[in-house]
Order: structure tokens, then C-alpha cells, then sequence
């Protein structure tokens, strides 16, 4: 619930599920993701400047790595605007920050010309302090999905500069849970192997599909990918693994979902099973056994932590 209180026109009060927000200059005001739960889009005040963070207590501002503000445009529809830079003197990066925020500013700058999602707002380098600004308008329901956008957004531009910079960044070995190896690691190579459509899909409804992403063929269709994403390895051994896996393939290429480039509803042609360890017990070949169908079958790819590790270096020599 979102409560606020006006005086000559002005909004001089937030509160969200009953907390009240804090705001330095009247029109940003500093928000935990945890209260914009429940918020439906059409319930906040247009103009209105949400600075996203992970806590704040004892007043002090716990922000993710990229700052986040959300502001709602229109009727479910929402601005995110993203503040990205710093100084050079408590830089402590394996690489010159300059060149860190310039290749940045290109894996922008390629997005918004490739994908058009994206856009790069401005670029500012005085020689002590860089910031950049880059945002993007989406139409949501609710925050929260506006939030995991944002994640999203935030983490495929990290793991793209990474990987473009060529230093050991986001690696399999050193991302802690399966979103992170999603969005930090997968997301990104997948980006530089020339897929496009790429969409983080996952929640309580995606039907085995953490991802969907499109390859183009020779004949200049678009076809359709699914990948189900797991952090750790695969046993063969542990039958409940094993029937989820399957159970998962199977939904992904029974249950259609709805592609936001062509608004249509489409199946995956291919179904891609990526983990950031090890299939073992002959894990592969007892998740194939379970599927009768030899089409569907002959559709599966198995991606291990290895062959990501192998294609993340291969893109930090390029």
C-alpha cells in the first residue's frame, strides 16, 4: 500500500506498506526494494523518483552497484534510470577505471543500437569523477517485475564490460548463486555468441524457461531458444534431481510463451540445460532416457561450468 501527502502541489511524504520514506532533496526518495512489493505501477504518483537500494538501517543507504531510480511516465508504464560512475581515487579495479567506464559506455552504446532498449543519457569525464547515465522505459504491471528488469539490466551490462575487458570478472568460480551466474555470466556470452531476444524469464511461471533468446538461421528466420539455468552440478545419482530436469524440459517445449519483439505466442524449437558445475553419473544420458520422444530429444544441448568457463575466456582474448 502507498500512501503520500501533498502541500501546494507537492509531495512532502511517501510511505510504503505503512514505512516512510526518506528523500534528500523533495523529489528522489531512497526506497528498499523489499517495500515495493505488492505495488501495483498505476498506484504510484507520476514524476515521482524511487531510488531503489537493498536496506537502509540505522539510516544508512545500502545501494546496489549500479543505482537504480524508477519513475512512473504513463498507465504501467515506468522510467528506470541508471547512475553509474565514481572517482578515480578510491578506484581499486583490476583495470584503469577511465578504461573500465569507456568500455561501459560502448557496451551501452552497442545495446541501444542493437537491441534499442536501452539508452545512453549522458557521459561526463572531468578528469577526477566519471558518471554515466543510461535508462529505458517498460510497461509493467507491478514494480517488483519492474525491479527484476532492472536487475537484470544492471547485471548483463557488468558481465558484458567484464568479459569485454578481458580480466577475470564474473567467472563461474566466483559467483555465489544461480541468479548471479545467470545474469553475471551466462547472459552476457550468450549476448557476445550473437544471440538476440535475450530475456531473463525466470519466476513462479516459467514453465522451465529461466531464459529465452533467439539465434538467426541461415535462411534468415528467427528461431526460438529456452535454457533452464542451475547453479552447482547435476547427479545422476539423485532420482528427484533427475525427474525435476526432466519434468522442466518437458514444460519448456509444451508451454508456449509470449515473444515481446514479434507479440506472438511461440515454443522453443531447442531446449539448452546450462549449469555452472559438473553433470555426473552419467546424469546426461539418464535425463535422456526419460525422454520419449526422439525429436524432442535431439533438441536438448548440455552446457556445463567448464564449456561457460571456456567461452568466457575465449571472449576476454578477443
Amino acid at each position: 500500500m502507498i500512501e503520500y501527502t501533498e502541500e501546494n502541489g507537492e509531495i512532502i511524504s511517501i510511505s510504503l506498506n505503512g514505512e516512510f520514506l526518506g528523500s534528500d532533496d523533495g523529489e528522489s526518495w531512497h526506497t528498499p526494494k523489499t517495500l515495493l512489493k505488492g505495488i501495483k505501477v498505476d498506484d504510484l504518483p507520476e514524476g515521482v523518483s524511487f531510488a531503489l537500494c537493498e536496506k537502509i538501517p540505522d539510516g544508512v543507504i545500502f545501494l546496489d552497484s549500479i543505482p537504480v531510480f524508477l519513475s512512473r511516465v504513463d498507465s504501467g508504464r515506468l522510467r528506470l534510470s541508471f547512475e553509474d560512475g565514481g572517482t578515480r581515487k578510491y578506484w581499486d579495479g583490476k583495470v584503469g577505471f577511465s578504461h573500465y567506464m569507456e568500455t561501459k559506455k560502448a557496451i551501452v552504446e552497442e545495446r541501444q543500437k542493437e537491441d534499442g532498449d536501452i539508452t545512453l543519457d549522458s557521459y561526463d569525464d572531468d578528469g577526477a569523477y566519471i558518471f554515466m547515465h543510461f535508462s529505458t522505459e517498460i510497461k509493467h504491471d507491478t514494480c517488483e517485475e519492474a525491479i527484476q528488469i532492472s536487475e537484470q539490466i544492471a547485471n548483463e551490462i557488468e558481465g558484458a564490460t567484464g568479459l569485454r575487458i578481458g580480466v577475470e570478472m564474473f567467472k563461474v568460480s566466483e559467483v555465489e548463486n544461480e541468479k548471479e551466474f545467470t545474469l553475471r555470466v551466462v547472459l552476457p556470452i550468450l549476448r557476445k555468441l550473437g544471440f538476440v531476444n535475450v530475456k531473463y524469464n525466470h519466476g513462479k511461471r516459467e514453465y522451465g524457461k529461466d531464459l529465452v533468446f533467439s539465434p538467426l538461421t541461415k535462411f534468415d528466420e528467427v528461431e526460438h531458444w529456452a535454457a533452464q539455468v542451475k547453479f552447482g552440478d547435476i547427479r545422476g545419482g539423485a532420482g528427484a534431481e533427475i525427474d525435476e530436469i526432466f519434468s522442466q524440459i518437458e514444460d519448456a517445449f509444451k508451454m508456449p510463451f509470449y515473444d515481446l519483439y514479434t507479440k506472438t505466442r511461440v515454443r522453443p524449437s531447442k531446449v539448452c540445460v546450462i549449469i555452472s558445475g559438473k553433470f555426473t553419473e552419467n546424469a546426461i544420458e539418464k535425463i535422456c532416457e526419460k525422454i520419449e520422444s526422439h525429436s524432442m530429444r535431439n533438441n536438448v544441448l548440455f552446457i556445463d561450468g567448464a564449456r561457460i568457463d571456456s567461452l568466457s575466456e575465449k571472449f576476454r582474448r578477443k
